[in-house]
């Protein structure tokens, strides 16, 4: 996936290395998962992974930071490189927009929540789920949220597919939507990649108050209210014979 950029980043005309460039938060994450991921490559420790792994038999077994720490392990180079990938060209404008710290709240969050819509439509409880897909499906919600307009390119196949951010990223949310009741056992957690880009929409539009969700309900609100309503019918006209007892009755008594 690539875009074209909005503005020039810092320190344009350099030659700074591979990272330099990016805003901290970007930087860090991306070293943090490459080291993480070099580590177990390296050393294999089972055990390790099977603390830091999310799973429903974790969470039951009291290991509550596994939906913390799942977001930093990758099961294979080519997931570890997608995820790095998208981070590193769409994470620094976004970051820049949101502000570091606001940057680092959304990505966190969306990681969180993706495991959590993982763990809830997760059909066996002892299949572990890993990987930052859930926080890096957060970025691109937040910034198709941001830069609504801005081309998108997303490599199919072999067919590259041009389109603005906000269509390429609701396809996407879509597709991972249908997915997920399709094959929950598919092995790949497309519930959290779903839940994930939620987080990140609705980060950015609480954050930025752009009212989105609030005009999208208004909408709502103005077509139902416009829509023809069904006549009620009218009540059945009174029955005459019980009026003239009830009239002889006030006449007699008062």
């Amino acid at each position: 996936m690539s875009y074209r950029p909005y503005y020039p980043a810092p320190n344009a005309g350099r030659t700074p290395g591979f990272l330099a460039h990016l805003p901290p938060v970007c930087a860090w994450m991306i070293k943090l998962n490459a080291g993480v991921f070099i580590f177990f490559w390296l050393l294999r420790p089972v055990g390790l992974s099977n603390l830091l792994a999310l799973s429903l038999a974790g969470i039951r077994a009291g290991y509550l930071w596994q939906p913390l720490t799942y977001m930093f392990m990758h099961g294979s180079f080519p997931h570890l490189l997608f995820n790095m990938f998208t981070l590193y060209f769409l994470g620094p404008e976004t970051e820049r927009a949101m502000g570091s710290k606001h940057f680092l709240a959304m990505y966190l969050l969306s990681g969180l929540l993706g495991g959590l819509g993982w763990l809830w439509l997760s059909p066996d409880p002892y299949a572990a789920c890993v990987g930052a897909s859930g926080a890096i499906f957060g970025i691109l919600a937040a910034f198709a949220t941001l830069f609504p307009r801005r081309e998108l390119t997303l490599l199919i196949l072999v067919f590259p597919v041009t389109a603005m951010a906000w269509k390429v990223v609701a396809g996407l949310a879509l597709i991972e939507f249908i997915l997920a009741r399709a094959d929950p056992s598919s092995g790949i957690a497309h519930t959290a990649h779903f839940a994930g880009a939620f987080a990140g929409f609705l980060y950015i539009d609480q954050l930025f108050e752009s009212t989105l969700l609030r005009r999208l309900w208004a909408r709502l609100r103005d077509y139902l209210a416009q829509r023809p309503h069904a006549p009620r019918p009218a009540p059945p006209p009174p029955d005459q014979a019980e009026v003239d007892r009830i009239l002889d009755k006030i006449t007699a008594q008062g």
